[in-house]
Formats: structure tokens, sequence, C-alpha cells
């Protein structure tokens, strides 16, 4: 298997959007992203100056990408996956591990001292982060005003 991780760059930014529709599109999530939405969420995270973000290949295709915002905190620097997710034919291969492991490595160079993630509940969610060392806080919720 010949996999590559980049760092995730404009040049595939409709790759990475047509990914994330017919991942988030799917089950367990089942929401409406059209590309042209895919592509402003991406674009608009990519443009920041706290941005990371990883694609993995193997033979020049994209199996999945994981993305989000470095944070300064009183205690360091904290990191926010925002968005994270493995094409549905290539889920439980390793690419996503591979993935979550590329990241945390690289965020372990710049001093990142804690990573978090806002996910839906269920074993394919919560319990794939769970299995990763992943806990779910005992101290912060999440919180929402639907307009």
């Amino acid at each position: 298997m010949n996999v590559e991780i980049i760092d995730m760059n404009s040049a595939h930014l409709i790759e990475y959007a047509e990914l994330f529709v017919s991942v988030f599109n799917s089950e367990p999530w089942n929401d409406s992203w059209t590309k042209e939405t895919a592509i402003i969420r991406i674009e608009n995270m990519m443009k920041t100056n706290t941005f990371i973000g990883k694609a993995i290949y193997c033979e020049n295709d994209l199996k999945g990408i994981i993305l989000g915002q470095k944070e300064q905190y009183y205690n360091g620097i904290h990191f926010q996956i925002q968005e994270f997710c493995v094409k549905n034919t290539e889920q439980n291969k390793g690419y996503g591990k591979i993935l979550l492991q590329a990241l945390k490595e690289e965020l372990s160079t710049i001093g990142v001292t804690n990573t978090y993630l806002i996910t839906s509940k269920g074993e394919r969610t919560e319990g794939y982060y769970a299995k990763r060392g992943f806990i779910t806080s005992e101290y912060m919720i999440l919180m929402t005003d639907s307009c």
C-alpha cells in the first residue's frame, strides 16, 4: 500500500469538498452539504493562519482529510479538529488512524497541549474517538441556540 500524507492545499480544494459532501451526506450524519457550501467551509478554514490540515492518498486517490485550528489558551496551544472524514468505501481500512496519527505528530512538534473536537453521539463517531484515546469531557458541554 503506497500511502502519502500531504498538507492540505487549495489546489485540491474541489477534491476535498467532493469527499466531504459524499461522507457527511451519508450515515450517520445525513447532512445536506452541496459542493459549493463544502468549498466555502473548507476554504474559509484554510485561509486562517491557525489552520492545519492533512490529506491521505493511496495510489494518488484521496482517501481522507483531517483539519482544524490552533488556539492559544492560558495553558498552551490547543487544537480543535473541526472536520475529519474518510471516503465511505475506504473506512475501516486504517486510513483514519494513519491520518490522526500524522496530525498528532505534527501537533506535538509545535507544542500543542490539548486536542479536542465536537462530534455526534454514537459508536461510529464518539466510539471511534474513544478507541483512539479521546474522552468525553466531564466539565465541558456543547450548547446550541437554533435561530
